[in-house]
């Protein structure tokens, strides 16, 4: 018997509603749904080379896993098998498209509502809603595809979206160090004895035009804290050009390498350069596409995470809760799991929070110095990284009562295990109790900081990839001691508490602190980043921060603008109901040629 096949029109463009589709879940047939990509109502070609897979899940079960899909006349046809109708409710369905280096070009969703009875007597697999492309629909599409598909940046412009590079599988050890490739990943591991250089080539050779220009980007690093690595395109072992290049430093704030070649050249593979004496246990994404402004890598592996299910599901999410307490051992029921005994330890087991799956870690009362003990005598010189808990996306630090801050303390001096009369700034400047991200949503409640010798008391830095940051930090004490022990920090008291660098369409909130000195006369101080973000937006809008009902022990609130990008509205600080905040301080440097800071105290603006 011949199934009938279903049209569905997905337009890649357009901010629709989800499509949604029902079943009669007792029906075991096969169900088959021909999907049609668009932009703008224009077809969009699909290349014969290209590979279609479909996750599903109902209620959280995954009724699907990279099933394969074909591809026959510009048409993607996806199966729904006896096994994703097998459950009643909402199957929540994904289609993942990629070229044939395996790099994913977009990531498409529909909803199915698998019911208990069935819908009418004729049918038993009905389309709902007005997504549905019929035969007119599709003929009109074509007709005007190339105007549209000129005219418009699309998802699918192998140009401007997707990665050029298809790295060869390979396997490498020398001086200590072995690189390996494996499906476009590259993994290092070791230390190395010497510099080394490898080289790992392309499948194929991409060449780059001339005049026009090109991005390097690095994603999904593994380990922040290791270093020593960077990156060049190449043609055999020549460099493209010694100005392009990219390290771990730049990939850990989400920056890239551009150029613009002044002739037609060829990179037929990627050179990594090890420095000597670096610790390397690391893995990465590497991405090159033909535009000045990267877009994201997909990994496959992590394409569950990387799609941002908000805009196109409804908000719905589940919550995860850990428990950090100094009496949990090994001996402990669901240790390592669900209980740690550091807040270090029960940030690093979540690998995958996401919109839809977030974390509560809750931290018993206690004082901790995990931190402390675990960094003593470490020195921060030449680390990449940061020492701390890496604030993640959608996880969440609260203690066990955010309201009596005073039962949990987070105790650390940085200069524990280090000779006093030789400790200098930079072997303690990458450590703090929180480190902000990048592009997190997340918030901090009701903890006692008793910190000393450290970078800041927090700190809060989204890089520049800014614009879906919002973050919160609540009914904390600060006891904050500055850099008094380090010997070029003596006499010197501007080691803010809240050490903040803040980003394009940033949200940020500081309610119910208060701040205990010593050591320091600024509490609050920011500065700009430069657009670092994977898109861009019509309109820059400004950070937009906000600190309330603060008392800040006398110390000075700073608002910078160091890099010379201006929003096209104004960054804004608020500041209300505040006390004891010695000044208020507008300020630039160069390249800045202007404090791109609105400033408010209580309503009034500060010039």
């Amino acid at each position: 018997m011949n199934i009938q096949h279903y049209k569905l029109n997905l337009d890649l463009l357009k901010s629709t509603s989800t499509p949604i589709l029902y079943s009669h879940q007792l029906d075991k047939k096969s169900r088959f749904i021909d999907v049609t990509l668009t932009a703008n109502d224009a077809e969009v070609t699909l290349d014969s080379s290209m590979t279609a897979v479909l996750n599903a899940t109902t209620n959280n079960v995954i009724v699907a896993s990279a099933q394969n899909c074909t591809i026959s006349d510009n048409v993607i046809v996806v199966e729904l098998t006896d096994n994703v109708l097998s459950l009643p409710g909402v199957t929540k369905c994904e289609i993942i498209l990629s070229d044939n280096g395996g790099a994913i070009i977009t990531a498409q969703h529909f909803i199915v509502k698998v019911t208990e009875k069935a819908i009418n007597d004729k049918s038993k697999f009905e389309p709902a809603g007005s997504n549905l492309a019929t035969k007119k629909d599709v003929n009109s599409a074509i007709e005007t595809a190339s105007a549209k598909m000129i005219a418009k940046d699309s998802l699918l412009d192998i140009a401007t979206s997707i990665n050029l590079t298809s790295l060869e599988d390979t396997e490498q050890t020398t001086s200590g160090v072995t690189i390996s490739v494996k499906n476009n990943k590259i993994s290092l591991s070791g230390t190395s004895t010497a510099a080394v250089n490898f080289y790992l080539k392309l499948k194929r050779a991409v060449t780059l035009e001339q005049s026009k220009a090109y991005c390097l980007s690095l994603q999904n690093f593994s380990n922040i804290e290791n270093s020593g690595c960077v990156f060049y395109p190449a043609n055999s072992k020549k460099v493209i050009s010694s100005s392009w290049l990219l390290s771990e430093a730049s990939a850990f704030k989400n920056a890239v390498a551009t150029y613009t070649a002044t002739e037609n050249v060829t990179v037929n593979s990627i050179k990594v350069a090890v420095a000597t004496n670096r610790l390397v246990d690391n893995s990465c994404n590497l991405q090159l596409e033909q535009n000045n402004k990267h877009t994201a890598y997909s990994n496959p592996d992590l394409i569950k995470s990387n799609i941002k299910p908000e805009l196109y599901q409804a908000p719905d999410y589940a919550m995860h809760y850990l428990y950090v307490s100094n009496d949990y051992d090994e001996n402990t029921d669901d240790f390592g799991v669900t209980k740690f005994n550091s807040i270090l330890s029960a940030n690093d087991s979540i690998s995958d929070n996401s919109y839809r799956n977030r974390y509560t870690i809750v931290v018993m009362a206690s004082t901790y110095t995990d931190m402390q003990d675990r960094y003593a005598g470490l020195s921060d010189v030449k680390l990449i990284g940061y020492r701390g808990v890496m604030m993640k996306d959608y996880v969440y630090y609260e203690s066990e009562n955010i309201y009596n801050p005073a039962a949990t303390v987070i105790k650390w001096d940085g200069a524990a295990g280090f000779d006093k009369a030789t400790l200098k700034s930079e072997d303690i400047i990458k450590k703090c109790p929180f480190h902000l991200d990048l592009n997190v949503h997340t918030h901090v409640k009701g903890f006692t900081f008793d910190c000393k010798n450290i970078r800041y008391g927090i700190h809060l830095e989204s890089g520049g990839t800014g614009y879906a940051t919002d973050w919160v930090v609540s009914n904390c004490v600060f006891k904050w001691g500055g850099r008094a022990d380090c010997v070029d920090y003596i006499g010197k008291t501007t080691v803010p508490v809240f050490g903040c660098g803040h980003s394009f369409g940033e949200n940020g909130l500081i309610e119910n602190c208060k701040i205990i000195t010593e050591n320091c006369t600024v509490g609050y101080q920011n500065h700009d980043n430069a657009d670092n973000s994977s898109f861009g937006l019509a309109l820059k809008t400004g950070a937009n921060i906000t600190i309330r009902n603060c008392d800040f022990g006398s110390t000075e609130i700073q608002a910078r603008t160091l890099k010379g990008a201006y929003s096209d509205t104004p960054n804004l600080l608020s500041i209300e109901r505040c006390v004891n905040i010695s000044s208020v301080n507008k300020m630039y440097a160069a390249p800045a040629e202007r404090c791109d800071w609105k400033v408010t105290v209580d309503g009034n603006e500060v010039e």
